[in-house]
């Protein structure tokens, strides 16, 4: 069961329209600086993180309402469902080390299967063109906390790359980091969508299973 989505007053609506919009270009410009000015290119990450949410806020004030976002809040029209607490935290826990496994569990199983998908063949895409030399923490660590995010999937690389080394230039190599911490940060929507199916249980008084 799901209920329709909550209109967005009309200011509401351009304050997403603009400042998602703003959002994004100022994540497309830190990832242009970044690149400029870092080898590395690490301010990426936060580029990244602009563009994820600008394109939230943009959705949220084109489509007029708040369905859609799994990042800000409750969100409407979002499918129930009904778990125990320890059940619910099981979820995010699963959901961390496997994308969209929360999910399968709560019996989301398009969404589970989306979710996994998406994001483990975009982390194995990463892990390609990179040779798989871009799973190291020493290397470069701040990008391996974005891979955190998706646990399982960054443990078994670093397992079945960690004697890889740097000896000979790879030309795709720091769009090899950039796709795998893609993978991770969208593992990070992945958990909020869940975590928010079960609030919205919580917030419509439904009883645990």
């Amino acid at each position: 069961m799901t209920d329709s989505p909550a209109p967005l007053p009309r200011h509401g609506r351009w304050f997403r329209v603009i400042g998602g919009t703003a959002l994004i270009a100022a994540g497309c410009a830190a990832f242009a600086v970044s690149k400029a000015l870092d080898p590395q290119n690490r301010g990426a990450i936060a580029g990244i993180l602009g563009v994820i949410f600008g394109c939230t806020y943009l959705g949220q004030g084109l489509r007029g309402h708040h369905g859609g976002s799994s990042l800000t809040g409750r969100q409407e029209g979002r499918p129930r469902v009904s778990l125990a607490p320890g059940t619910a935290a099981l979820g995010v826990v699963l959901g961390w080390i496997v994308p969209g496994l929360g999910h399968w569990i709560a019996g989301l199983r398009t969404k589970a299967l989306v979710y996994f998908f998406v994001i483990t063949l975009t982390f194995v895409a990463g892990v390609a063109l990179a040779q798989g030399r871009n799973l190291d923490y020493q290397r470069d660590w701040l990008y391996f906390l974005a891979y955190g995010w998706n646990a399982g999937a960054t443990a078994l690389g670093w397992l079945l790359t960690r004697h890889l080394e740097v000896d000979h230039v790879i030309p795709t190599l720091q769009v090899g980091y950039l796709y795998s911490a893609v993978a991770g940060l969208l593992n990070v929507v992945a958990v909020m969508d869940f975590v928010a199916c079960c609030a919205d249980r919580k917030s419509h008084g439904e009883a645990p299973a």
